[in-house]
């Protein structure tokens, strides 16, 4: 595997931040070989191409177990890769057969430890779409997903850095070589102990020189929390990094990682959002508030109106109580339907917003939050004779969304004659 082979760069970083929330899609569940997936470019050595790591996340509990001849019961389904150019050509795709085997049948329902599968394919720069798909072979049922991306051609510029992954965990050898890791999905953490980690490539034309890597985490409100910086001289054109940060000491909503590499005149830089989520109840009377303006979507407007008004530790009582109710499994330390819910909200918040309106307020946030990750977006950015607009589907609900852009700022309606889909 390429992503081990490059050296790696391991600093420690102490870092403040922000605090959120996470889960899975709707389409977790309901029956469907439902999953995850981020994709993620690396730097190849032959400077002509990029490594494209692709990783899928999947749950038990989206699978269909049978019993097995050698003792408890086993899923088994497959992952189908095709990756598209603009002429709808296939330049690259694979078919793996997985099996999952477990002792006790209350595994099969098992929503806390999911299933992490990775493969990589090699592409020249260009844009490229990324179809995957599962299909369970116990019952003939299918998921898929389909992804736009870009692969940059990083030699253009004299320093490039990679697009930047988030990692739940890593595992090192005794060399401080990463062995193993755990992606994570949405660029979202929870507020716990231990560490999480950031992960990039660094492109030099020119080595043997003095190069300056700095990185900052600021909060939504441009305040930096985090600001540090060394100096290296690399051996090799393509270095590897891993930031190491204490997730104890983040606190907030929403963070900006921003890092930026200078060697003599040339300076690259390159951000990504992340954010976190409550495990527990919320902290602090803004983030309470904000949390139950959130719930409007799953809130009659008397009980939203109330709870906005009630002190603090009414809130509080009142967010405990509510998702405690509605816990699917009261058994295990998280609540899977609180999860699931302000996942949607973090990244309607992360992709949705616009023209100062918060992401989860949009009518594109509003469909996420109530139907998950859609199966297929349908992209049109740049039509000549049209706003730009784009189409959701819902292969498994029947149902479809049509939004257009009217302002032509990235403020995305649902066009009026989707409304009735949204309630039917």
């Amino acid at each position: 595997m390429r992503f081990f082979k490059t050296a790696i760069f391991v600093f420690i970083i102490v870092a403040v931040a922000s605090a959120q929330y996470r889960g899975y899609a709707h389409q977790s569940g309901i029956g469907i070989p439902y999953f995850r997936v981020s994709i993620h470019q690396q730097f190849q050595p032959d400077l002509k191409h990029s490594n494209l790591l692709v990783m899928n996340e999947i749950l038990n509990d989206d699978l269909t177990f049978i019993k097995s001849p050698k003792g408890g019961f086993e899923a088994e389904f497959e992952l189908i890769y095709a990756i598209y150019n603009t002429d709808d050509e296939v330049v690259a795709s694979r078919t793996v057969k997985k099996h999952v085997h477990v002792t006790y049948f209350d595994q099969t329902n098992n929503r806390e430890n999911p299933s992490i599968y990775k493969e990589e394919f090699i592409l020249l720069p260009g844009k490229y779409t990324v179809m995957v798909k599962s299909i369970d072979l116990n019952s003939n049922k299918v998921a898929q997903r389909k992804q736009d991306i870009i692969v940059n051609d990083f030699v253009k510029k004299d320093i490039s850095i990679s697009n930047i992954l988030f990692l739940q965990k890593a595992q090192f050898d005794s060399t401080g070589k990463m062995v193993a890791f755990q992606p994570s999905f949405e660029n979202s953490f929870s507020v716990r102990s231990g560490v999480f980690y950031i992960y990039f490539d660094l492109y030099q034309k020119d080595i043997l020189h003095p190069v300056s890597l700095a990185y900052k985490i600021y909060n939504k409100k441009k305040e930096t929390e985090i600001d540090s910086s060394f100096t290296f001289v690399a051996n090799r054109k393509i270095s590897s990094f891993i930031i190491n940060i204490n997730r104890e000491k983040l606190k907030r909503n929403r963070y900006t990682l921003e890092i930026t590499v200078r060697e003599g005149k040339r300076t690259v830089k390159k951000t990504q959002t992340f954010s976190f989520f409550w495990s527990e109840v919320p902290a602090t009377v803004d983030d309470i508030s904000t949390a139950i303006k959130q719930m409007s979507y799953i809130l009659n407007t008397d009980t939203l109106n109330r709870y906005l008004k009630a002190d603090f530790p009414e809130q509080k009582a009142f967010f405990k109580r509510f998702w405690k109710d509605r816990d699917p499994n009261p058994a295990t330390k998280r609540n899977e339907l609180k999860d699931e819910y302000f996942n949607r909200v973090n990244y309607a918040n992360q992709h949705f917003n616009a023209l100062g309106e918060k992401g989860w307020r949009s009518d594109r946030g509003r469909i996420l939050i109530k139907f998950g990750y859609p199966d297929d977006v349908e992209r049109h950015p740049f039509e000549i004779d049209s706003k730009p607009y784009e189409i959701w589907r819902y292969y498994s609900l029947r149902k479809v969304f049509y939004f257009i852009d009217i302002t032509g700022f990235g403020d995305y309606r649902l066009h009026p004659d989707y409304i009735d889909m949204e309630f039917q």
